[in-house]
């Protein structure tokens, strides 16, 4: 089985369907266009959101991309889930791993 996404088709399902879509955002007065592949999402300084959050873009990320990370912990998501940019890279990885 190949993965037939490229980065840019993943990092724009994450952008739009999992995080602003999947976490309704355009009702907090957030435009789509406000999220960058390097805004950080669990930042005040970036969109703020939370640990209930992480947890459904975490949920949708692996439903959209029919992947399962091992274990999801706040220094699995620290480290792998910062960005859309570092989610995107994640996503490519585990896609490779299951499909070797």
């Amino acid at each position: 089985m190949t993965f037939q996404f490229s980065a840019e088709e993943i990092s724009k399902i994450i952008t739009e369907k999992v995080i602003y879509e999947g976490l309704e955002l355009e009702e907090l007065g957030i435009e789509l266009d406000e999220i960058t592949p390097d805004k950080l999402l669990f930042d005040e300084d970036g969109l703020a959101l939370d640990s209930v959050d992480a947890l459904e873009v975490i949920a949708g990320v692996q439903r959209e991309f029919s992947i399962t990370f091992p274990e999801v912990d706040q220094e699995f998501i620290e480290k792998n889930c910062s960005t859309i940019g570092q989610l995107t890279q994640t996503v490519m990885s585990f896609s490779k791993a299951t499909a070797a």
